[in-house]
């Protein structure tokens, strides 16, 4: 009776915590963020630590503050970069004629009513397919849509800026008192449990850390080397397209396919000047091999390096827990998915070790600090 009692009383107190994430979810978004950005930034604040003039050492304060300034620094040069970049992007596709964008497809535009002719299949009107495109992009390039895009962006910009302060300030304190976390968990954890919280906790943030910087650097190496790769083809605004590939390959499998969906409508929008067959095609397939290179570098030689020896789980067991984060939270559950499986990985070796699924799943962290 005591043991249905106990399970009930854990089950109400899971249901109650979820229901108060969810009403705080924006907090507990900010929240998170800051712990990554601090596990992130730890580094650089035992960096600047380290630092000794005579005999002369920077407080921990100082540290912290150089180390969020530093770490704002390089996210403000990364948007100095991007912002322009995207606003151009939009200057040129709010000039996009629509009758010249029908007039670059042309003739694979007459091979595809040619084939839906022939198969009496529909598009939506008895026109020609010409002039549905035509009328398709004059609403989508239209000057509505558009002041209502920049509308959305000036709101969301607005939120961005609140998200800013609230993240750097949180961000801060716990960079600075590395260890509030652990003895906020500590208190609220019973005595008999508190030498297994501290080894999860401690063996959480070693491989975190590692991680989360793994994903920094894989983002910065695809970014820069799928740059280089389409500036040597010639493409416009490469380092637009680089950033973008890099921000997306964040997402498991589905971010590499995003960003060259991108670069494939960049690449043809700023070179409509061209012959489709002999021109547009070859240029898109450059792309399409630029974007297969990269990835296959980057999976074979970069990310065994910097992520999957980090997080210490087989390839296939990583694509099959995204497989089933895909499935429960779309997008956001596929970049979640590696961290918390970890995070689940340890909390498993330390309460559960007696199973033989979890001495497997959990052998190579073992001796892991």
């Amino acid at each position: 009776m005591q043991s249905k009692s106990k399970f009930l009383f854990i089950a109400l107190a899971i249901v109650l915590i979820s229901l108060i994430v969810w009403y705080l979810k924006t907090i507990v978004l900010y929240v998170t963020i800051s712990i990554i950005l601090s596990l992130i930034g730890q580094p650089l604040v035992h960096f600047f630590s380290k630092i000794k003039i005579k005999n002369f050492r920077l407080p921990p304060s100082l540290c912290t503050v150089f180390a969020l300034f530093t770490m704002l620094t390089i996210i403000a040069v990364f948007f100095s970069l991007f912002i322009p970049l995207i606003a151009e992007e939009l200057r040129i596709v709010n000039k996009i004629n629509p009758n010249e964008v029908v007039a670059t497809f042309q003739e694979p535009l007459k091979n595809l009513e040619f084939t839906l002719q022939k198969y009496q299949t529909g598009y939506g009107t008895g026109d020609s397919i010409e002039n549905y495109f035509v009328e398709k992009l004059s609403s989508i390039l239209g000057f509505k849509e558009i002041s209502t895009y920049a509308q959305q962006v000036v709101g969301f910009m607005g939120s961005m800026i609140a998200a800013f302060f609230s993240i750097s300030f949180i961000t801060f304190f716990l960079m600075k008192d590395e260890h509030m976390i652990y003895d906020i968990v500590l208190l609220l954890t019973p005595t008999k449990q508190i030498e297994k919280i501290k080894d999860i906790m401690r063996e959480t943030k070693t491989i975190l850390t590692r991680y989360f910087i793994g994903v920094l650097l894989d983002m910065a190496f695809v970014a820069t080397l799928t740059a280089i790769a389409l500036s040597i083809i010639g493409l416009k605004n490469a380092l637009l397209i680089g950033l973008f590939a890099g921000i997306l390959n964040v997402i498991p499998y589905v971010g590499p396919l995003l960003g060259l969906g991108f670069a494939l409508i960049i690449g043809a929008s700023s070179n409509l000047d061209l012959n489709f067959y002999s021109e547009m095609v070859p240029l898109m397939q450059k792309i399409a091999l630029t974007f297969l290179s990269v990835q296959l570098i980057d999976a074979l030689f970069f990310q065994p390096i910097v992520i999957s020896n980090r997080v210490k789980a087989h390839p296939l067991e990583i694509f099959l827990v995204i497989l089933i984060a895909s499935k429960i939270g779309g997008i956001a559950g596929m970049v979640v998915a590696i961290p918390v499986y970890t995070i689940i990985r340890i909390i498993a070796k330390e309460f559960f070790y007696n199973f033989k699924i979890v001495q497997k799943l959990t052998e190579d962290l073992e001796g892991d600090n």
